[in-house]
Order: structure tokens, then C-alpha cells, then sequence
């Protein structure tokens, strides 16, 4: 199994600057030492991530994510840690196997396993003498034996069933069933299709998608069904490989299908995904902010490619996102670039209109623009849709064309948009409201508050190692001797390297950003680390002596009962019980 050491991890954390990898990501501002940007882990609208290039850690004040470099590469990329790890090493020089985390820490490792073999195995017929006809239906299409290889295009075929190879290589047909590639029957589901492998946002396969070439079948497509790994509306084909090269400020293309997606890649625009058929969900807008909020719809040509376009903008801009939008005069982008070639496509791709220009084509379509009473009618509606734009500009530049286009004065123009806009009721602005929680108790607090100072501070290990009694809630004990642990284990401490020591634990992860997100001041003093040690041995001792006195009211032994007060005299610190008192 392939390995990397902690002395490697820590040495590629030591040569990153997480200043630098983040503000790849999200824009950040310097306020005095530190950087803040947006925080893309939750719903944020102010500034509230901090990023310091002394500690080489960042945290957020509101939804307490936090971590070094790797955790945020980690989360923000949907990757392991180990990945994220071999992704900012390999940027440094290092050459590592990015598939060494994968191999080592994926729990569908199986699963992918018998993905990938059928995935080669679907190519090998393709090429094989009983393809030949599926390849020419393919070259007929206008694909190219390098692009059929670039995508992994393969070929189920009746008289090579994938069933009976899998189970020869011991794999349990339940789980061919589970993975939707057999039937019970151990029959194949995918028979005499071309095969078109679906990946996730890592480029591993999850499923297929067959379609049909040579017969008729009133299923043009048969789709893998929805499994643990392969869930529809997460899906956008072609993600993995559009988003490698991609700047925040490029854009991605939204398409309907996959082949609408190789078709463009074979005429040089690479930067297409595709939802598989389904409508645009919150999860598909969710992924793709992560890379740009340039985002260009380019569904099919027809009326039912109108009616998605229309549902989809209103769900992007609820997210923040103004898309651009292309039309085209054929069924679909594949059909399109075939009939009228890469370069009418590709200007296209460089002029895509405005949602309010779509709109207007819209409202211009069913009119009949000689007619006054029409013309009225759309002005009205388009002056509708301009009252509900933000951009003074915008609306200036738009009153002033439709001005000019319908010989009406911009004054008018502008006091109807400007009545329409006072009728908008607007909606509260979001803000970043710190979720109210239940208050901790003042146990809880002062073992989080020493936790804090310990991740800072060497000094304040020490103290505690030496005088806390003990920490009765699990979880904090389990993170304050962690603590303690890597301390004796490194004879230093630098809470970004112990990011990574915790990397494989969870729960511990958690409670390490939960403390470190407190908005404590960074210094300390001598007292006030007693006083929460204090606060820790007291509730030890209080609970001790509950326990005690409960005992005690259930003994009837005096002896024992004896015994049980001289405990309880004891952990108060005053004289012993004394049977002839």
C-alpha cells in the first residue's frame, strides 16, 4: 500500500503558504496580521474566515470550520485528506501517487474496483470484431478514435456477458445487482449498447449510461440505477475533466447531455459538464460554486430546452449566480456544431446573452410587433423584468436601447421602472448570525477555554498535565490527552502540523475546530489558566462526593457507612469522622 510519512506531510504543510492555496479559492483582505475572506463551508454574506500565516491555520467564527492547509483543500475539493495532501505536494515537487490516499482510505474501494474493470471491459468490445459495427456507428457521428479513447466509450455486447467474466473473478452477484450492472438472473442489465462510463467529481466510476445504435427500443437510454456511489441530481458528467484547468474567473458550460459535452470537447471547448437529463438541482449549483460563479446555460434548442433554461435561472441566482445563456437554432449543442461547424459554436460560446435578453426573445416571440397594443404589452413586461435588476447601470444601458429600438422617451421609460421597483418588496439582507446554541456550562467552558491555550501554548500543556485531576466528559478527555500525547511524542507542539496528526480522527477533528473557532483573546495570564483548572478539579470533586452520599444513603452497614464519610471528609479536606463522636 502506498505510504507518505508525517515528516513529509509536515514538510510540504511548512513549505505551502495556506495564504497563497486559499486566496486561490476565495478572495481574502489583510486586516492587521491576519487575512478574512468569505467562508465557502456555510451560507456566508460577511467576511467571516480568518486565515493566519503564522500559525498556517484558518478558522471560521460562525460555523467553526477550521483546520491547516490540507483540511481546507480537503473540504473545499470534496477529497480526502491524504489527496489533498499528494494534490499541494506534487505542486512542490514531491511526485506523489495521487491515488495512494484513494487506494488506502476509500471504503468502496470494491466497488470501484469492479467499476473500472467493466469500464475496460466494455472498451475491449468496442475494439474487439463485434464492434465493428458500434465503431462506425461512433465514426459516423463524427468521433474520433481519440476521442471514443479520451472518454472511455465502450460497447456491452449479448455474446460477451459481463456477468459471467465479474463472476469468474469472484465478485458476489448480489453486488453486480447492487451496482446495477445484473439482474438475479445473472444476466447482464447493459446488452448491445454503446457504453458511456459516469464519474464522479474525482474521475472514478459510478455507473454507465447505454445507449442503444443499431436496434429500436423505446428506451433510447438506459442509466445505471441510483445507488450508494451514483446519485443523479450530484452527477455533472465531464466534471473532473473541466474543472482540472479551470480559474475562478473562467466559466463552466451547463448542458443537457453527455454526448452535446464530447461533441464540444471535440471542437476545443473543454470547459462543458452536463446534468444527465435531469433538471439543475441546489446540489449541481453547490459543486460548481466551488469552481467558478461564471456559469453559461447551453440546453437543447427546443422548446422543452427553453423551459429548462427558464426553471434553472432563478434556482442560480437564488445562490448568487446570474448566469449567461446560449441558444441554438438545432435540437442540441451535438446537432448544432455537426450542421453548422466549431466556429459558429464557438461564438456563441463568447457571446452568450443576458437572462434579461433571454427573457425579452421570450416575451418578443408570441407578439406581434406592428401592432401597437403588442408593443405596449411588451414594453410593459420587459420593463417588469428590468425593475427586478440590481445594476443601475444595466438598467440604464437597457432603458435607453429600448428608448432608441421603440421611439419611447427614456423619461417615461425610467419612472415606470423606478414606481415598479418601490412595489418589489425586498428581502431581508442575510446576515452572518452566529447560530444560537445552548450555553455551555461553566465546566464545559473552562475545559474548552484551557484546551484553546493549550494548542497554543507549550507552557499551558504542561500545567495541565501536571494538575488537572481529571476531565470527566469523553470527548474533551479524549482531545486533551491527544494533546498531551503529540506532545511527549514530538517534545513540541505546532497546531497545524497536529491538524494533520488528527487527519484519520473524526471526532477529534471536530472538536479541534469547534475550540480553536473561539473567539478567545490570544494571551493569557497565569490565573486565569489556574482558574479554569480550578473550575475542572472542582466539578471532579463535587461529582465525586454526589456519588459519594448517594452510596451512602443506600448502605446500612455502619462500618461501610463510616468508611463512606471519612471519603467524603477526606476529598472536602476536613478531619475524619470518628465512630465515638
Amino acid at each position: 500500500m502506498p505510504y507518505i510519512s508525517t515528516e513529509t506531510i509536515n514538510e510540504i504543510r511548512n513549505k505551502t503558504d495556506i495564504v497563497e492555496v486559499i486566496s486561490r479559492y476565495v478572495p481574502l483582505t489583510k486586516r492587521g496580521n491576519n487575512y478574512f475572506g468569505i467562508c465557502p463551508f456555510h451560507d456566508d454574506h460577511n467576511p467571516s474566515m480568518s486565515v493566519s500565516p503564522d500559525k498556517q491555520m484558518f478558522k471560521c467564527f460562525v460555523c467553526e470550520k477550521g483546520g491547516n492547509v490540507f483540511n481546507f483543500v480537503s473540504s473545499y475539493e470534496h477529497i480526502s485528506f491524504n489527496e489533498a495532501v499528494a494534490i499541494l505536494g506534487n505542486k512542490l515537487g514531491y511526485n506523489i501517487n495521487t491515488n495512494f490516499a484513494f487506494e488506502a482510505n476509500n471504503k468502496n474501494k470494491e466497488e470501484y474496483e469492479i467499476y473500472e474493470i467493466a469500464t475496460k471491459f466494455y472498451q475491449n468490445n468496442l475494439y474487439s470484431n463485434l464492434g465493428k459495427n458500434a465503431m462506425e456507428y461512433l465514426q459516423k457521428r463524427k468521433l474520433t478514435k481519440e476521442t471514443i479513447k479520451k472518454f472511455e466509450i465502450g460497447l456491452s455486447i449479448s455474446r460477451q456477458p459481463l456477468t459471467n467474466f465479474l463472476l469468474r473473478k469472484n465478485y458476489s452477484i448480489n453486488k453486480l445487482v447492487d451496482l446495477g450492472l445484473s439482474n438475479t438472473l445473472e444476466n447482464d442489465i447493459f446488452v448491445d449498447r454503446i457504453m458511456v462510463p459516469l464519474q464522479d467529481q474525482n474521475g472514478k466510476v459510478i455507473g454507465f449510461s447505454g445507449r442503444v445504435y443499431q436496434t429500436t427500443d423505446d428506451r433510447k437510454y438506459i442509466n445505471s440505477k441510483e445507488s450508494e456511489l451514483f446519485k443523479k441530481n450530484l452527477l455533472l458528467y465531464n466534471y473532473h475533466r473541466a474543472h482540472e484547468k479551470l480559474n475562478k474567473e473562467d466559466s463552466i458550460i451547463i448542458m443537457e447531455g453527455f454526448f452535446d459535452v464530447i461533441r464540444a470537447d471535440t471542437v476545443g471547448v473543454t470547459n462543458c459538464v452536463a446534468t444527465m437529463g435531469t433538471a439543475l438541482t441546489k446540489q449541481h449549483i453547490s459543486i460548481l460554486k466551488k469552481i467558478t460563479n461564471n456559469i453559461i446555460l447551453c440546453f437543447d434548442g427546443d422548446e422543452a430546452g427553453e423551459k429548462a433554461t427558464i426553471r434553472a435561472i432563478p434556482i442560480l441566482e437564488e445562490s448568487g449566480i446570474v448566469p449567461k445563456i446560449i441558444r441554438l437554432e438545432e435540437k442540441d449543442p451535438d446537432e448544432y456544431i455537426i450542421k453548422r461547424g466549431a466556429e459558429a459554436f464557438k461564438n456563441k460560446v463568447e457571446n452568450p446573452i443576458s437572462v434579461l435578453e433571454f427573457k425579452m426573445k421570450i416575451l418578443k416571440s408570441n407578439k406581434d410587433m406592428q401592432n401597437i397594443e403588442d408593443i405596449t404589452a411588451y414594453l410593459e413586461e420587459t420593463l417588469k423584468e428590468i425593475s427586478k435588476i440590481n445594476n443601475e447601470i444595466e438598467i440604464e444601458l437597457n432603458l435607453k436601447k429600448l428608448s432608441q429600438e421603440y421611439n419611447v422617451e427614456y423619461l417615461t421609460l425610467k419612472n415606470k421602472v423606478t414606481s415598479l421597483r418601490k412595489k418589489i418588496v425586498q428581502p431581508p439582507q442575510k446576515t452572518n448570525q452566529i447560530k444560537v446554541v445552548k450555553k455551555e456550562s461553566k465546566y464545559i467552558q473552562a475545559i474548552n477555554n484551557l484546551i484553546f491555550y493549550m494548542l497554543k501554548d507549550t507552557q499551558v500543556i504542561k500545567e495541565a498535565e501536571k494538575k488537572v485531576v481529571y476531565i470527566e466528559n469523553q470527548e474533551k478527555k479524549l482531545l486533551f490527552n491527544e494533546i498531551i500525547y503529540y506532545y511527549h511524542k514530538y517534545e513540541s507542539f505546532n497546531i497545524a502540523d497536529f491538524f494533520t496528526h488528527l487527519s484519520n480522527n473524526e471526532l477529534l477533528l471536530g472538536q479541534c475546530e469547534k475550540i480553536t473557532s473561539m473567539n478567545l483573546k490570544e494571551n493569557y495570564s497565569i490565573e486565569e489558566i489556574e482558574d479554569y483548572i480550578k473550575v475542572i478539579n472542582e466539578e471532579v470533586k463535587q461529582n465525586k462526593i454526589k456519588k459519594l452520599e448517594n452510596d451512602l444513603k443506600n448502605e446500612t452497614d455502619p462500618l461501610v457507612q463510616l468508611k463512606i464519610l471519612n471519603e467524603i471528609a477526606n476529598i472536602k479536606g476536613v478531619n475524619n469522622y470518628d465512630r465515638s463522636n
